[in-house]
């Protein structure tokens, strides 16, 4: 009786919303700004750090587990389809991308068709759940951006949120590290039973170098945002950014401190400003090194908490997780193993390693066939990049830092895949292609942020 009635009120509520939608968007386009989509967008982006399942989660007998965030992805995709029905958005421009996307997401369906769409063991993620985490949507936010966000305002509202988030994260972060489990929210986040990084700042995404990544992204969005908002809000961004700092260190890892400093390096000697450069930059970094020198004993300690770069047993697994990765392909080379099949442990059946390298991982999973495409897809958004780079408004000093800062989002990411499996943190790999769709936005249409920057 429950259930059904649980699937009742769903499904009353997504008529609710249709008729909502249809209010929404049923005017004509040059009459709103557009800005609800946006806002949907932005929540569920809080949604897949914030509100996954181990916040809250509904089951439907037979099909998967409800969540806020699974909700609002659907009502977003209704949102997306009543606006193409109704005609409110044009889907045109270079469509290359989006091809390579749909190829590669074939190849994954394919992969599941051979190797099955079920776990190998019990430990394991499933096949569909990679999926639709690491590609399927994250396509879908790229595929969003690209063509929905129509104006200055739904870009700033994007930007905003992920400022806003990261400030939550360090907040976050500081709580965790000082043990103060009373204020931290989600209290999943404490919960004794989820074993990973329970010994560093690992937030709500459960796992220290995620949550540092996702700090940087956050870093990022705000410096973006900094010169297209007034200057009361200018200077409130940037007295918060140094808690950017703190939140990442207590992170503790160091593919988090990696990224963080290659965001940091880009920012002083690569982003462009009117002031004098050359007295800023050696002040930073004669602090920076200051800081590092008094702290040298305890940052390349072996312990954690204390910074943990010294710490060598995690390196030695990686490299001996690479090893039998190159076995595993020179024995599945075209099409790999499967999908969310990879395996190295000695005992699968109780305990799964996870590939800490994501384009290995893919090459073991997918094949050389699904490692190319995906490189090929990467090749084409920094093709896109470099395009925008080229665009005559670069010769202003805003928009030249814009056409950084979306690069640098991507590359972070990039480079912190080199240390984890990104397939498993939906957040990164939503992150990464709402960058690399804002840029192709400003690509087609480079007067969206002309009266801002």
């Amino acid at each position: 009786m429950l259930p059904a009635l649980g699937v009742a009120i769903l499904a009353l509520a997504g008529l609710t919303g249709l008729l909502i939608l249809r209010r929404a968007w049923g005017a004509s386009p040059g009459t709103s700004h557009y800005t609800l989509f946006p806002i949907l967008f932005s929540l569920w982006i809080v949604s897949v750090v914030m509100w996954n399942t181990y916040f809250w989660s509904y089951k439907i007998p037979g099909l998967f587990d409800l969540s806020v965030e699974r909700i609002l992805f659907v009502l977003l995709g209704v949102a997306a389809i009543t606006k193409i029905l109704f005609k409110t958005v044009n889907i045109h421009g270079d469509r290359r991308i989006e091809f390579v996307m749909i190829l590669f997401l074939i190849i994954c369906i394919v992969s599941m068709l051979i190797n099955g769409f079920t776990s190998l063991y019990q430990y394991a993620p499933k096949p569909w759940y990679i999926f639709f985490t690491g590609y399927l949507s994250p396509f879908l936010a790229y595929f969003y951006v690209k063509y929905f966000f129509q104006d200055d305002r739904s870009i700033k509202i994007l930007l905003g949120t992920l400022f806003s988030l990261g400030i939550l994260l360090c907040l976050i972060a500081i709580l965790e590290r000082f043990h103060l489990d009373a204020l931290i929210y989600p209290s999943y986040i404490t919960d004794k039973t989820i074993l990973l990084h329970l010994d560093r700042s690992r937030g709500p995404l459960l796992n220290a170098a995620f949550n540092g990544l996702a700090m940087t992204i956050c870093f990022v969005a705000g410096l973006i945002l900094r010169p297209m908002v007034s200057p009361g809000r200018r200077f409130l961004i940037l007295i918060l950014l140094p808690l950017f700092f703190v939140g990442v260190f207590f992170t503790s890892t160091r593919s988090a401190y990696l990224v963080f400093l290659l965001a940091l390096g880009t920012v002083l000697f690569f982003l462009r400003n009117r002031g004098e450069r050359w007295k800023l930059t050696p002040l930073i970094l004669t602090l920076c090194l200051i800081a590092v020198v008094a702290n040298t004993e305890r940052l390349f300690s072996s312990s954690r908490e204390r910074g943990g770069i010294a710490q060598m047993e995690e390196v030695d697994i990686r490299f001996q997780l690479i090893a039998k990765s190159l076995r595993l392909i020179r024995e599945h080379p075209v099409l790999g193993v499967g999908l969310a099949h990879f395996s190295v442990s000695d005992s699968p059946e109780t305990y799964q390693d996870n590939q800490h390298n994501h384009l290995i991982g893919m090459a073991v999973e997918l094949g050389v066939i699904g490692v190319s495409v995906y490189l090929g897809l990467l090749v084409l958004i920094f093709r896109r990049l470099y395009a925008l780079a080229q665009n005559p408004r670069v010769d202003r000093d805003a928009w030249a830092n814009t056409v950084i800062l979306f690069t640098l989002g991507i590359t972070v990411t990039l480079v912190n895949n080199v240390f984890v499996e990104a397939s498993l943190c939906p957040f990164i790999n939503v992150a990464t292609f709402t960058f690399a769709g804002l840029a192709c936005r400003l690509l087609e249409h480079p007067e969206t942020l002309d009266a801002v920057i």
